[in-house]
């Protein structure tokens, strides 16, 4: 057999094990669509090496039948390569593939009936057997559909990549082995390359290049599902194949050298190869682990002991040291930090490292491209993978610096339920070889076990921190608070201590102005605002709802006031805004006016108390003079307005120096409004409120220019703007009357609409107080049926016409056909004219 011929069967014969090794090889792994659409690329490669094999060895049934199994092979693998990378990148979209598929299939069977290349002819030359071919100018055709194939394909993976569901280089090794193939295949239509088997070699050195990409780039996941077998049956199927293809050349190298002992023939070729299969299986069984995991049962028993260390254990901190200390037994020449996520502070910050005496100033923010990339990955890479991204070359130089300097050569992400929990960064260090499969696989379970354990200690930090900490501002909870000033005041027990208790003026009023989030954000700048003046000099809660309260050991009150009144110039409502918010503070302090720390509590809540029935926004130091100022005053609403009287009747008189139809109009409004609520029925005290804000709804016209209150044309836009004002000015105005401010919502809400065109705050529907609904009725009523400067009276019928052609849009349909009725009836007596 010459030189050439040997080539023709040794090529295809090495193309073939190496194919058939591979698919073998997942065929014993668990099978996934990726997989199954893998194996269907490697049965088309063997199909293809196999058939140019057996032809040349004109085995059964015959060279023509094997020829026709290798072209239909080499025909099918543009679209068998497109095929998988549709599966590997989870691409979408059925109809292209389906196409592709069906037109595969109709130039394969075209090329059965020989279309493309003609039936091989067999010749010999100097006694050496050749095999000529001749391709018809149609080969045009099939190979413009590979070039289009092979496009798509490309495409596909492209496409893939942009989306981040895979890594250009995890296909690189695929896309070089295609390309190289397509060339190959390419030069045999040449005659000048007839002589060489370029097709089969191009087909080995593929699957070379297909070895690589699942050893090193992992391209796709293996898990063993069976144990030696795999590896007997690949020694088998190779020692056959062999046998197969050099038992001429054996048998006549035995003859020549060996012919004395052509009794013993059949043994020694016998123990030949099983020498040979012994040698394989050892060779496959390698390979075979290498794609698998190495040292599998005493890994498997060390991520066991490893599970159950951290399983045990909640604190962050002993948790990380049984990873650190895991990482060091297992992978000593390796140097890892640990970096976990801190969600308050939105970052990921090193916390470890399993070198010691290390600078651990590392930190990266959530919206790191790094943390983006990796959850997107959600398994470990190298960190060349990363710097190869679009995402990479977006970043700040400052960003690659803070990362080259790290010197990270692997990431490992910590990923439980597609929630990142935290980071080992590997070193990359000169000299040693990068991590092999098994490591990686390795690396990955302890990654999975530590990711679950970390979930559960945060789990366990947050619940500790909700018992002890208010879960809106941070700050300590009340219970929390008086366990640690307990702690607090014993070590300050021989020294001064301080408590400051601050309570938040109207509040109630202001969440129904702007809303409870509005609230609960004023809260929290409050809180944040307290964190910064108060630092680290004492203990800060959230008392109760509204109220906070500060312990300062070592603190006298000199100081408190101090910080107090340096905490009052911070805002804590937005600067750019016209809300008002402020907050009335009461200081104590022991031994001075307190003995113990009940005292400090009651003496402290005393000076709020004070401040706030002083004006408010005060900052009171607890004094005996205090105390006496914070006798109970008056409880009920009405015993409160009595108090007042005085005060609401003078502003009123003032409105009426000013626009004589407002005084009588107050009193018509207050009756009419309180009549209507009586009805409807609302409870005592709410009547009482809505009579109130009846008297107080028009106040804040004193702000308003006399000229505009008495024109007796229609007001300008501008001039209807500076009216409008009045509503404000009466919130601004009762804000200031002792324990008057519940009537606030009521009184300022008689112009707003039910259709929501209303002012000051455009409310609608049932959003506007129920007070507010009756005020506007009320309040619209007596306009029409009162004589103005600007117009006459209506009648009651034509003003109660008015009414009900409104509602629904201007006043509360229900209300209104209720108003409507009392006033027909009698209940409500109408006061016409009550300007004149």
């Amino acid at each position: 057999m010459s030189l050439n011929e040997k080539l023709f069967i040794i090529v295809p014969l090495v193309s073939v094990l190496c194919n058939a090794f591979l698919f073998l090889t997942c065929l014993s792994a668990k099978k996934d669509r990726v997989i199954y659409a893998f194996l269907e690329l490697l049965a088309v490669f063997m199909a293809w090496c196999g058939g140019s094999l057996f032809m040349r060895l004109e085995l059964y049934p015959g060279s023509l039948f094997w020829y026709e199994v290798s072209i239909m092979g080499i025909f099918l693998v543009p679209v068998f390569v497109y095929n998988f990378i549709y599966r590997f990148c989870d691409a979408k979209g059925s109809f292209i593939r389906t196409l592709l598929f069906a037109s595969w299939i109709v130039i394969t069977a075209m090329n059965l009936s020989h279309v493309f290349i003609h039936d091989p002819r067999v010749f010999e030359v100097d006694g050496e057997r050749m095999f000529a071919f001749s391709v018809s100018p149609a080969i045009v055709f099939p190979l413009v559909l590979a070039i289009f194939t092979l496009g798509m394909a490309w495409h596909t993976a492209v496409r893939g990549v942009k989306e981040g569901r895979v890594s250009m280089v995890d296909l690189r090794p695929l896309i070089i082995g295609v390309l190289v193939m397509f060339v190959g295949t390419f030069l045999d239509v040449f005659p000048i390359f007839v002589s060489l088997p370029n097709d089969t070699l191009v087909c080995g050195i593929n699957a070379l290049f297909l070895y690589y990409a699942l050893y090193r780039r992992r391209l796709i996941t293996l898990t063993h599902m069976a144990s030696n077998s795999s590896s007997y049956l690949l020694s088998a199927i190779f020692t056959t194949l062999i046998l197969i293809a050099s038992f001429s050349g054996v048998d006549q190298f035995y003859n020549q050298y060996l012919g004395a002992f052509a009794e013993y023939k059949t043994i020694v070729v016998a123990v030949g190869f099983s020498l040979l299969t012994m040698a394989v299986y050892h060779v496959t069984r390698r390979m075979m682990n290498n794609l698998f995991t190495k040292r599998q049962e005493a890994r498997d028993s060390t991520l066991k002991q490893f599970s159950i260390s951290v399983s045990k254990e909640l604190e962050l901190e002993p948790l990380l040291d049984l990873y650190k200390n895991f990482l060091q037994e297992n992978f000593p020449t390796r140097t890892a930090y640990l970096c976990v996520h801190e969600a308050q502070m939105h970052r990921y910050r090193i916390v470890s490292c399993t070198q010691e005496m290390t600078e651990l100033s590392f930190e990266l923010s959530d919206s790191h491209p790094l943390i983006k990339w990796l959850i997107e990955q959600k398994h470990s890479a190298y960190y060349n993978d990363f710097a190869r991204t679009q995402s990479f070359k977006s970043m700040w130089q400052a960003e690659k610096r803070l990362l080259a300097d790290l010197n990270v050569g692997y990431v490992l992400p910590l990923i439980y339920d597609d929630e990142l929990a935290g980071i080992t960064f590997f070193t990359h260090t000169e000299g040693k070889n990068r991590f092999s499969p098994g490591e990686l696989n390795y690396l990955d379970s302890a990654g999975a076990i530590l990711s679950i354990a970390l979930r559960n200690a945060y789990m366990y930090t947050a619940m500790q921190q909700e018992a002890r900490e208010d879960a809106m501002t941070g700050l300590y909870n009340r219970g929390y608070f008086n366990e640690c000033i307990k702690k607090e005041f014993a070590l300050a027990r021989h020294d001064t201590a301080t408590l400051m208790m601050l309570n938040m003026d109207d509040f109630r009023l202001y969440n129904e102005l702007y809303g409870i989030r509005e609230g609960d954000a004023a809260l929290v700048q409050l809180a944040q605002n307290l964190k910064a003046i108060i630092g680290n000099r004492g203990v800060i809660a959230r008392y109760s709802g509204k109220e906070f309260a500060v312990f300062l050991p070592f603190c006298d009150a000199r100081v408190a006031q101090e910080l107090a009144l340096h905490l009052k110039k911070l805002p804590v409502t937005p600067p750019d805004s016209n809300r008002y918010l402020t907050y009335s503070i009461g200081i104590c302090t022991y031994p001075v006016c307190a003995a113990n720390i009940d005292e400090l509590f009651t003496y402290a809540s005393m000076a709020v108390y004070s401040g706030k029935t002083d004006g408010k926004n005060r900052v009171v130091i607890y004094s005996p003079r205090t105390a006496l100022a914070s006798d109970s005053t008056c409880t009920s609403k009405k015993a409160l307005a009595e108090s007042c009287a005085s005060t609401i009747y003078a502003l009123t008189a003032a409105i009426d120096a000013k626009d004589h139809y407002t005084f009588n109009h107050s009193q018509n409004v207050s009756e009419y409004a309180s009549k209507l609520a009586q009805a409807i029925p609302l409870d005592a005290e709410h009547v009482e409120i809505i009579r109130q804000a009846g008297l107080l709804h028009d106040i804040g016209k004193i702000g308003i220019p006399e000229s505009i209150l008495s024109k007796t044309s229609t007001l300008s836009n501008e001039e209807y703007q500076i009216m409008k004002t009045h509503a404000e000015g009466a919130m601004a105005m009762i804000r200031h009357l002792p324990s008057l401010d519940y009537v606030i919502p009521t009184a300022i809400a008689h112009h707003e609409r039910w259709d929501g065109k209303g002012y000051p705050r455009g409310l609608s529907g049932e959003v506007i107080p129920i007070g507010g609904r009756c005020l506007c009725l009320a309040d619209s009523f007596d306009a029409m049926t009162s004589k103005r400067s600007y117009k006459d009276a209506l009648t009651v019928e034509a003003a109660l016409e008015e009414i009900r052609r409104n509602l629904g849009t201007q006043f509360d349909p229900q209300l209104g056909l209720l108003f409507i009725r009392l006033v027909e009836d009698g209940t409500i007596t109408v006061y016409g004219n009550a300007g004149v």
